[in-house]
């Protein structure tokens, strides 16, 4: 096995190519510019090659890309700014209107102590009237893809399969990624995410200074339940006015 993202960056757009890149800006855009002032300091979390950035861009400028794998940033179609970092581990003293994760990015962290802890790390980068917006993945969408667990492409001269499985007992969806180039060697990247009760992010949120300002079925204003297939958070800091 090696690194995740070593080898899935050379055909990452190829894999994803079902997913409706435009969409997903438009409604990032949606949920966020209420929060907004006019020029607001951005910072993304897990940007990988920038497809979402180039897009958003085109709201708001002087975005910070970030994400823990250096092989999908140098992929990046967007020339911007971009840092390589854990986002347990954010390096930044300066504070973001707007901190933002797409793309269920957020369960790749597979115990509640990281998730736990990634809360914190926004909470010290995020302004005092800063949003922090991020999508998850939920059960019912796990169960949707384990409906095709199997599947197949060749791009780049570097053929694949993405196998992809999900454990209800661990609650640990696995997508298996084996790649072989044209001399016939192969890769396989197995890449692990937790997939959590929807009462644990109430639980964790407000453990690192934050609060739930809404939370959404993804794609939508409709409050989010157990039983969504993704949701949408807005975030901020704890304060007077804060619900929990």
């Amino acid at each position: 096995m090696v690194e995740n993202y070593s080898h899935l960056a050379e055909i990452y757009d190829f894999v994803m190519r079902r997913v409706h890149y435009d969409r997903w800006n438009e409604y990032l855009y949606y949920v966020t510019k209420e929060h907004l002032d006019n020029n607001p300091k951005i910072l993304e979390i897990a940007a990988g090659k920038g497809n979402l950035t180039r897009l958003f861009s085109r709201y708001y400028k002087g975005i910070i890309s970030t994400d823990i794998s250096l092989h999908m940033l140098k992929k990046s179609h967007y020339e911007h700014a971009k840092v390589c970092c854990d986002m347990l581990r954010l390096p930044f003293k300066n504070k973001f209107d707007l901190v933002y994760s797409t793309f269920d990015s957020i369960n790749y962290l597979t115990s509640k102590s990281k998730l736990l802890r990634m809360f914190s790390e926004i909470n010290c980068v995020l302004s005092e009237t800063g949003i922090f917006t991020f999508d998850v993945s939920m059960e019912k969408n796990s169960f949707k893809h384990a409906e095709e667990p199997v599947r197949s492409g060749k791009y780049k001269g570097i053929s694949y399969i993405h196998k992809s499985d999900y454990n209800k007992i661990s609650r640990i969806h696995r997508n298996t990624f084996i790649m072989k180039d044209n001399s016939g060697r192969e890769y396989i990247e197995v890449h692990h995410q937790k997939i959590y009760p929807f009462e644990t992010y109430f639980e964790l949120i407000p453990k690192a200074g934050l609060y739930i300002s809404a939370c959404y079925k993804a794609f939508s204003f409709i409050d989010g339940t157990k039983d969504s297939e993704r949701l949408q958070f807005i975030v901020k800091k704890a304060g007077n006015d804060a619900f929990i």
